[in-house]
């Protein structure tokens, strides 16, 4: 980016740096002295030399690491994810492919790794910070920001620096990368390098590079080495924030801050923490409370080992003092010596003892700064799960806070990376989800929606726009309290298996929310989505039963319609059947009767007619 009309003068900028460096050079000093506690250099040349002296080897019992890797251990221990939540009733899909973009940033940048190095610097040196951006790539990237490396307005009062007016990183770059990143000012980088402009620091050991000693002049440029001092400055200016990039001689970027928040304002791009915070602003974190226990640890221990390996003789009666001293202190000091007459070993025990039981005291009181034993797992392994619960919560009570910083900056780091997400992730893409190892969800971003019409395709809209989603960010944290988890699990189980009744009453999803397995909430999906999709099965069989069964009622209706009509056509036919052999037998008895008759007649007639005349033979008229 080059640099735009408004750009402040060099001098302004380099106050901002020399500002910070010169009003926290006491307080940095001081974290690197907690830093070489962490590293088990822990002896002055002083006492190197005292201890050479004696010919006494420097033992350092090193309770300050531990201490320290109990604290981040047990936060590695803990799970946390993002999670986003829907800010109206139609943003639940958006709310599940936000969370999926964040779990996909977490495991590109492997963030639980970095988030427990950002830990340590909190409470080691002091301050914690990383700054989120994006690459070449368009991929979001959380970069660790090493704590002496960092710096801020020392006017800022706040742990998490939110009212700090500027932020910046102060680093070493050879001149070669750096004329890479902005080759229209090759030119001057080199120069800068020849010449050394810029003035010279004032010695402050925490901003010289590595290995220390071997850099002579903490300047604007190493001309040995060919590396420059580069400041990259975040700050805010008349309601805006502006990012600089300058060295001791030239300004080689300015403008406005290239990261936006999520409402699309010029934000910073660092999210800092710091354990705790003086009275004069200066910072520190838990090892600084842990330096004069670790002391008095290291210097009772070799008190104790020097009064058990010095002997001491002393004179019992007139005669001891005709003996030479030396001689009595070498024989004293040999493990078969023989003493003079008249002297005996002269005992040390209270004093011996007295060590002891104050270096014991030490080391308890140093111990109970760290995670107690029963949060780290130690001993109690035969106590009920009540009482290891306990335990915990006792010896992390005094912890809290720290812990609690830990995830107010983890929440952060993720806001600023859906904000990345939002301002630089608007091209269609898919991004993998691994929440479940053995089967990896793909999740569409930006695709568009498209409907063929008569001029070809047309773009309706985007299906998972992150620029469009509307969501909040939460980070789900658990702790690692399994122990007594599993033991109510374990006791839930044991009722519910007693009672057939309840193993009937307790869902499956509701049995995984209550157990302690990894992946939980990826388990707790798959069973919604496989009752999702037993419902659907459920509902088809359940159409396909009823349509069967609809068939069934009509092919029996339409069979009972056929055996009426089969059976009112017989009736028909019995009927005409009966009526017609009815008629024939009536029309066979008329016809008998009737013959019956006409024989009778006849038989009559032939006695009449032998007493009467035969009728007149009628002549018709006019024939």
């Amino acid at each position: 980016m080059p640099v735009d009309a408004a750009a402040p003068d060099l001098a302004r900028l380099k106050r901002f740096f020399t500002e910070a460096r010169d009003l926290t050079a006491e307080a940095r000093a001081a974290s690197l002295t907690a830093i070489d506690y962490y590293d088990t250099d822990q002896f002055t040349r002083a006492d190197l030399a005292k201890l050479a002296g004696r010919n006494q080897p420097a033992i350092t019992i090193n309770r300050i690491k531990p201490a320290i890797n109990g604290i981040v251990g047990v936060a590695e221990r803990g799970r946390s994810e993002p999670r986003a939540w829907p800010r109206g009733p139609g943003d639940t899909d958006a709310a599940d492919a936000a969370t999926d973009v964040l779990r996909y940033i977490a495991d590109f940048n492997r963030f639980k790794r970095l988030k427990s190095d950002c830990f340590r610097d909190m409470l080691v040196p002091g301050t914690m910070a990383a700054l989120i951006g994006v690459d070449g790539d368009s991929q979001i990237t959380i970069t660790q920001i090493r704590w002496e490396e960092f710096f801020a307005d020392p006017r800022s009062r706040r742990a998490d620096f939110k009212d700090a007016r500027y932020l910046g990183i102060a680093k070493y770059m050879y001149a070669d990368d750096l004329a890479a990143l902005y080759p229209h000012m090759a030119v001057q980088i080199e120069a800068t390098v020849e010449t050394g402009p810029g003035g010279a620091f004032q010695p402050d050991e925490s901003y010289q590079d590595r290995p220390e000693g071997r850099f002579t002049a903490a300047m604007w440029a190493d001309r040995k080495g060919r590396r420059v001092m580069v400041v990259e400055l975040y700050h805010g200016e008349a309601g805006a924030v502006r990012r600089c990039v300058f060295t001791g001689s030239d300004v080689l970027e300015y403008g406005p801050s290239p990261y936006l928040d999520h409402k699309g304002r010029p934000d910073f791009p660092i999210e800092a923490m710091s354990a705790y915070v003086k009275r004069d602003n200066s910072r520190y974190g838990a090892v600084r409370d842990m330096i004069d226990l670790q002391d008095e640890i290291n210097k009772r221990r070799s008190k104790a080992l020097h009064l058990l390996t010095v002997a001491r003789a002393q004179a019992m009666d007139a005669q001891a003092h005709a003996a030479d001293a030396d001689q009595v202190r070498q024989e004293a000091s040999r493990p078969d010596g023989v003493l003079p007459v008249g002297w005996q070993m002269a005992p040390n025990t209270a004093q011996l003892v007295g060590n002891i039981e104050l270096l014991q005291e030490a080391k308890a009181e140093l111990e109970r700064m760290g995670p107690s034993p029963a949060a780290l797992g130690r001993g109690h392994e035969g106590d009920s799960g009540r009482a290891l619960l306990a335990r915990q919560q006792s010896g992390l009570m005094e912890l809290s806070s720290l812990y609690g910083g830990l995830e107010d900056w983890e929440l952060r780091v993720y806001r600023q990376c859906w904000a990345r997400a939002k301002q630089f992730w608007r091209a269609p893409q898919f991004i993998r989800v691994t929440d479940d190892e053995d089967a990896p969800r793909f999740v569409g971003l930006n695709q568009p929606l498209l409907r063929q019409g008569f001029g070809g395709q047309a773009v309706l809209g985007y299906e998972n726009a992150v620029a469009e989603m509307d969501v909040d960010i939460e980070v789900d944290t658990q702790a690692d309290t399994g122990t007594i988890a599993q033991e109510q699990f374990t006791e839930l189980m044991r009722l519910v298996a007693s009672n057939p009744v309840w193993q009937q009453q307790l869902p499956l999803n509701m049995a995984v929310q209550l157990s302690t397995i990894p992946h939980k909430r990826a388990v707790l999906d798959q069973i919604k989505q496989a009752a999702a999709e037993a419902r659907q099965a459920q509902a088809a069989q359940t159409q396909v039963a009823q349509a069967h069964a609809a068939a069934a009622i009509a092919e029996t209706q339409a069979k009972a319609g056929l055996h009426k009509a089969t059976g009112d056509a017989k009736l028909i036919d019995a009927v005409t059947y009966a009526n017609a052999t009815r008629a024939d037998h009536l029309v066979a008895g008329f016809e008998a009767g009737q013959a019956q008759a006409q024989h009778e007649r006849t038989l009559a007639g032939e006695g009449a007619m032998a007493d009467q005349p035969s009728p007149p033979t009628v002549i018709p008229a006019g024939a």
